[in-house]
């Protein structure tokens, strides 16, 4: 249960796969590599309800800890996929104080939110108790707002002293769409880098999480020096791609 709160507490920079595939033979394989958290993305992958509760049962033998990316507006599921033994939930699009608290309230038991209580399916994949998950489940369970647009930024320190919000989950692409004004992203570059900096410094000053996806392992070292706790890096694609083209790269005949 404590698996991800341990190792965002490390001091090193955690690094995740970001997965939007349903299909559970290449989940297993995903979490076979080193990446050490496994993030589903329902909001533009393929992932679907079904495909995420047997993903997280899939991943749950090799001890990774799985979060959620759910799709916009979805907070029913924030607590399903939890009750379906998720670490954590990142949720797009949050940018009101009023969205994170609705967010918290789905993401956290009482006295921090309002989730139902059901936790039957997460003890199994869990391997816990009710008592064990229930004590546990507020402090280690991960909720995470997308802060991807000027709107959010603007709310940034609001929504972190939100009770029941851990941290902040970074949506590069969108955020330079939303300042510059222009469709095509420019993930981490002039007119965000300053602001990314600012919002890893306003967290740090309330003890919570810094995290984000990269496209890139050029994006991953900026993200690193800047002090996030927790990176994602590329997608399904780049990692078929790039796995394949290095091994047939390293044929001596072609």
């Amino acid at each position: 249960m404590d698996r991800l709160s341990k190792l965002l507490s490390s001091g090193k920079m955690v690094m995740s796969a970001w997965t939007g595939q349903q299909d559970p033979l290449y989940m297993a394989a995903l979490a076979e590599t080193d990446f050490e958290v496994i993030i589903i993305d329902m909001q533009h992958g393929m992932a679907t309800e079904s495909s995420v509760i047997s993903t997280i049962a899939t991943v749950a033998p090799t001890g990774k800890p799985v979060l959620v990316r759910v799709p916009v507006g979805r907070f029913d599921f924030v607590s399903k996929a939890l009750d379906a033994g998720a670490h954590g939930i990142i949720a797009p699009m949050i940018n009101t104080v009023e969205d994170a608290r609705k967010l918290a309230s789905f993401g956290k038991y009482i006295p921090i939110g309002d989730r139902s209580f059901g936790p039957g399916y997460t003890i199994s994949v869990l391997k816990t108790t009710i008592p064990k998950y229930v004590e546990a489940a507020n402090r280690d369970t991960v909720i995470l707002p997308m802060i991807e647009t000027q709107q959010a930024f603007d709310n940034l320190d609001a929504i972190l002293d939100v009770e029941g919000i851990d941290g902040f989950f970074l949506g590069p692409g969108d955020l330079s769409v939303s300042v510059r004004q222009n469709p095509m992203p420019d993930a981490y570059g002039d007119a965000t880098i300053d602001m990314i900096r600012a919002m890893k410094a306003a967290a740090e000053k309330r003890g919570k999480l810094s995290t984000g996806w990269c496209g890139t392992v050029q994006q991953a070292e900026i993200v690193s020096e800047i002090g996030f706790s927790l990176a994602s890096l590329g997608s399904d694609g780049a990692y078929i791609n790039q796995g394949a083209n290095t091994m047939l790269s390293s044929l001596s005949f072609r």
